[in-house]
């Protein structure tokens, strides 16, 4: 309701009847319009809701988007990247794009004769009527593989400090230091061979960057993996010993 205070509460009882009657019925009507506008704005509001009917819902991963997952299971390995409604899985010879579709539990996707399955930490994968089980996560491989999707053509890592590095070819060689709080990323890489070694050779500002990269077996000091290419970097007057391999890319 719309008072009157002030001097407007004088004015109104000051005048007479039939204006004050017209003035009362103004004030009711603008009251109901806006009650009325108020009502049709809520009943927009609701009608524009589907209601959720139970196991109608897609039900929601609880995998992280947008990173990449190693999975190892029984007879075969693959690579999998979740976007949103959909899932980027690499195979050992192709590539392909799964939808998510309805499951009564877990989280499925499938395109043709692919499937894939997952519910916490389970997951399951059928091709062509095949089915593997028992898949798991293998984080350690995760890097590698995230690289090898991004067009690396060769990685590096080492320890103490953690730093690894990636080379795509001439055109960019990034290296990331100190447990990953320095990043320094050179352009116009020159690379040469002699012999059983490889050389990488850049410069970014005031930085010198040489890479050794030596065919010869090599050991992860902290996780005892293996590695065919032993890795000297040295970036000007710092030097870092590691472990890389080369990355192919068998789907392009």
């Amino acid at each position: 309701m719309i008072r009157l205070v002030g001097d407007d509460h004088y004015w109104y009882f000051s005048q007479p009847y039939r204006l004050r009657r017209a003035v009362r019925r103004f004030q009711m009507r603008f009251v109901f319009t806006v009650l009325l506008l108020s009502s049709l704005a809520a009943c927009a509001g609701h009608a524009g809701q589907q209601p959720a009917s139970p196991g109608s819902d897609f039900m929601p991963d609880s995998r992280p988007v947008a990173r990449t997952m190693v999975y190892e299971c029984d007879d075969i390995d693959f690579v999998t990247r979740l976007g949103p409604g959909e899932m980027a899985l690499w195979l050992e010879d192709r590539y392909t794009v799964l939808p998510q579709v309805r499951s009564a539990s877990g989280s499925k996707y499938q395109e043709g004769d692919i499937v894939f399955w997952s519910r916490g930490d389970e997951a399951m994968l059928e091709i062509a009527g095949r089915t593997y089980r028992n898949c798991r996560l293998n984080p350690a491989r995760a890097p590698w593989e995230d690289a090898r999707r991004r067009g690396v053509d060769f990685r590096a890592t080492g320890n103490e400090p953690g730093w690894h590095l990636e080379v795509r070819g001439s055109e960019s060689l990034l290296f990331v230091g100190d447990y990953g709080a320095s990043k320094m990323l050179f352009r116009d890489v020159q690379r040469n061979e002699d012999g059983e070694q490889v050389f990488y050779t850049a410069r970014s500002e005031s930085r010198d960057l040489t890479v050794t990269v030596t065919e010869s077996d090599c050991t992860d000091t902290m996780k005892g993996d293996t590695f065919p290419y032993a890795v000297v970097v040295q970036i000007n007057e710092r030097t870092y010993q590691g472990c890389g391999r080369e990355l192919d890319h068998p789907w392009e």
